[in-house]
């Protein structure tokens, strides 16, 4: 098992993904207070195992305060909701219970990071949400700012080598 360390995000393992796919995942994930649990972080990379691809150190700013990222993510999360309740497979109707609710408080679970060489997502891995089945749903980012909600259903479910 190979791995390396970075300042400002530990240890990574490295893991060998589905096709020209690498992964690297971090040892000790940062631990979330509004989740109360740890926030499993990876960064995957397509054709390359250089970690400098997929800006350390940027990583090492969301690990280092990820409940503000996701604070942030579910900000954006709940205003799409709100402007557009079909994207979540609610109806106009369904949706008058969230507008008033706080956007930590929207049923998505199990966060997760993911790091790529062009962007980031934070993927609930769980939701009560129709969309969320059954890969959960995603914000991606570009650096620091929340740029669209992702549709995970027709996603493929990644086969280790």
């Amino acid at each position: 098992m190979t791995s390396v360390h970075r300042p400002g995000i530990g240890e990574l393992i490295f893991e060998r993904g589905p096709g020209d796919v690498r992964l690297w995942c971090v040892e000790r994930p940062p631990h979330s207070s509004l989740y109360g649990m740890p926030v499993q972080a990876t960064i995957m990379l397509q054709g390359t195992e250089e970690l400098d691809q997929a800006d350390p150190s940027l990583v090492a700013e969301v690990l280092g305060d990820v409940d503000r990222h996701l604070e942030a993510g579910l900000r954006f999360m709940h205003g799409t909701l709100v402007g557009d309740p079909a994207f979540f497979g609610l109806a106009e109707a369904d949706i008058d219970p969230y507008r008033e609710l706080r956007a930590t408080d929207l049923p998505v679970d199990s966060p997760q990071l993911n790091f790529y060489v062009d962007e980031w997502h934070i993927r609930f891995a769980e939701g009560r949400f129709p969309i969320c089945h059954p890969y959960g749903i995603a914000v991606a980012f570009d650096q620091r700012t929340p740029i669209r909600v992702d549709d995970l259903s027709d996603a493929e479910e990644l086969e280790m080598e």
